[in-house]
């Protein structure tokens, strides 16, 4: 069975499910919406138990060919593990395969500009560190951006096949690279976007708040001249 059957069939059995798949597709998207840049590793291998459980009895019986002396539960518990694990890596090898994507190019395209402008950074040993520095520093940056817009993304899209699922509509019919797709889903990442750097500035505020002193403290220092 080809990746586009594995897709097929899981959208099959999407529609079959409704409600009882929209629900947790519904929670699982909120969670990205609001804090997917720290959930996002807990939710996609959440996710990717559950479409191996909803592919297990497709999958079942091709691994029973070879012979595989376990039960079918057992099988169903592997399956469901392994494509958690399979669905959480890929999300963040895919993260950082992006963001080395992305740095090449940036900076490929920023020293032949410069060049061409009569300024050679490669065979300049100060500005070939600069350089380095800046690409350490604007690596780390969209590290810490990516997974902020991954988890956008992909709550955006639950958010889109939960209105589906509970509307009656056919998930078979998602068509999720269409321009209509992209329309829907803009709004719900920029707002997911803002939700999560509020989240995280909270988040900030209250690792802070731990070194503080609490009030009782406060009043008692209050009774003590500086020196």
């Amino acid at each position: 069975m080809n990746l586009n059957q594995l897709s097929a069939e899981l959208a099959f059995r999407l529609d079959e499910l409704g409600l009882t798949a929209g629900l947790p597709i519904l929670l699982l998207s909120g969670i990205l919406l609001v804090q997917g840049y720290r959930r996002l590793q807990i939710v996609t291998l959440v996710v990717g138990a559950g479409i191996g459980y909803v592919l297990a009895p497709r999958i079942i019986p091709t691994l029973n060919d070879f012979g595989l002396s376990f039960t079918p539960l057992q099988l169903t518990v592997g399956i469901c593990i392994g494509c958690g694990l399979i669905l959480s890596v890929s999300v963040l090898a895919s993260a950082r395969l992006l963001t080395s994507a992305f740095i090449f190019i940036s900076f490929s395209t920023g020293i032949e500009t410069l060049n061409n402008y009569g300024f050679d950074i490669e065979q300049s040993d100060l500005w070939s560190g600069v350089a380095a520095l800046f690409a350490l520093f604007f690596t780390m940056g969209i590290n810490r951006i990516l997974p902020g817009i991954f988890s956008a993304v992909f709550a955006a899209y639950g958010f889109i096949l939960a209105g589906l699922l509970f509307t009656g509509n056919q998930v078979t019919t998602f068509e999720p690279v269409e321009l209509k797709t992209f329309v829907m889903m803009l709004p719900i990442v920029i707002l997911s976007i803002l939700l999560q750097n509020h989240d995280r500035a909270k988040q900030a505020e209250l690792e802070l708040a731990k070194y503080e002193p609490d009030a009782k403290t406060k009043e008692a220092q209050q009774h003590f001249l500086r020196l």
